[in-house]
């Protein structure tokens, strides 16, 4: 009951956090022309892929410990 208490207070949060950020914000990447975007759609991009990029890593890193443990004789 608790864990949902918290989760609904961290929702109402982030709706709150996500109404106050939504001018338009001007995004440029490496090749193309500049996108325009919500600002909120640009933090979760962020989020995203700074997540994506720390699963990628824990995933290398556990691949390259166990290649290691398997040569251990």
């Amino acid at each position: 009951m608790v864990r949902l208490v918290i989760s609904l207070i961290f929702a109402i949060f982030l709706l709150i956090f996500a109404s106050q950020n939504m001018h338009e914000v001007e995004v440029r990447f490496v090749f193309g022309e500049p996108v325009d975007m919500p600002m909120i759609l640009a933090i979760a991009g962020a989020f995203v892929c700074g997540f994506a990029l720390a699963i990628f890593t824990i995933i290398v890193r556990g691949s390259d410990k166990k290649s290691d443990d398997e040569f251990d004789y």
